[in-house]
């Protein structure tokens, strides 16, 4: 994982805040944590936190930040969406992580095999001219997810769930972009890969 930031787009520490996690994954692929993740390790860290980074992330239960980032308790703010929707508590608790934490960087985190995602995909292929949805809260999700779901259908009918993931981390790392709020972090996309552990940008 790695990147290049333009002089208008750097911000203080954003540069290093994501050295350090390339490098943690690296140890976490690796099998090489240097951070356990015990009862003593939380105390130590009980009084405050210090996060260095918020991670806008997919609620599935295989993508734990701290892990494959090597990363201890408090360094990571961790906001979790179904298919990492950004909706209005989203985007405030990334607000709140920069206002209030001094967080300087963003990182908006899609991953293979994501069920939301696929949801998405599905209800886009079954419909035409409008939303097939699931009944319940679950509608308003797919709802969110359609629009990269209907154009990774169109750009890449093979794999559209791959290419649907990629297009909703992209159309977020805008969406948080344009945030006002957000103005003093910088925001980056990437994607996870549950076989290999890798995290990789996206563009």
């Amino acid at each position: 994982m790695s990147i290049k930031l333009n002089a208008a787009e750097t911000r203080p520490g954003a540069t290093e805040v994501l050295r350090r996690l390339q490098e943690g994954n690296r140890r976490f692929v690796a099998g090489e944590p240097v951070h356990g993740h015990d009862v003593a390790a939380a105390r130590r860290h009980a009084e405050e936190q210090n996060p260095v980074a918020a991670i806008f992330t997919c609620v599935d239960s295989r993508v734990t930040a701290e892990a494959l980032f090597d990363q201890d308790f408090g360094q990571l703010i961790v906001v979790r969406t179904a298919g990492h929707v950004p909706d209005r508590a989203a985007i405030g608790s990334l607000e709140f992580a920069v206002a209030k934490l001094s967080v300087p960087l963003v990182v908006v985190l899609g991953h293979g095999h994501c069920g939301a995602i696929e949801l998405g995909v599905q209800a886009a292929r079954d419909t035409i001219g409008g939303v097939a949805t699931p009944g319940g809260s679950m509608s308003y999700l797919v709802g969110q997810l359609y629009r990269s779901s209907a154009q990774a259908l169109r750009e890449d009918p093979e794999n559209p769930n791959e290419a649907a993931m990629r297009l909703q981390v992209v159309h977020t790392v805008a969406e948080l972009r344009a945030a006002k709020d957000l103005g003093a972090a910088y925001v980056v996309g990437a994607r996870y890969d549950l076989e290999s552990g890798l995290v990789r940008l996206v563009d």
